[in-house]
């Protein structure tokens, strides 16, 4: 399993279990949203210090996408499958310039996950089917 989809678990469970807050289209708290603003970047700082120093005899040492593609999945995969598309060696730029990108590209999908497993959703859906009969 990827680990910084792991981290949205309280978030998710929290949305459940307060459904009646409400704050940026979630259904989450100012205190909740905010939390998870710090996590993430604790989690983030904390790979960005880990990371090793660029060394060109071996493959993928220092590159940021390269070593913790599993554990920050949600920053790099999108970010890197995007620009893929309109220009190949960027994912080499922000890889060795712009790291915060993935930071943004991570907390945006997290909004779009926290957003979509939304009990507001779930509960159109009961209300929509309890209008159809």
């Amino acid at each position: 399993m990827f680990i910084s989809t792991l981290l949205l678990i309280p978030w998710i469970v929290f949305g459940f279990r307060h459904p009646e807050n409400k704050y940026l289209g979630l259904r989450q708290t100012r205190k909740s949203l905010l939390t998870l603003l710090i996590v993430e970047i604790a989690f983030f700082t904390l790979l960005i210090l880990l990371l090793d120093k660029p060394d060109p005899n071996v493959a993928g040492q220092g590159s940021f996408a390269w070593m913790y593609m599993f554990f920050y999945e949600k920053g790099i995969f999108p970010l890197l499958t995007l620009t893929e598309n309109f220009n190949p060696v960027s994912d080499a730029i922000i890889d060795k310039d712009y790291k915060w990108l993935y930071l943004l590209t991570a907390l945006f999908m997290d909004y779009i996950i926290l957003k979509l497993i939304s009990p507001a959703i779930f509960n159109f859906r009961k209300q929509r089917n309890e209008n159809d009969r």
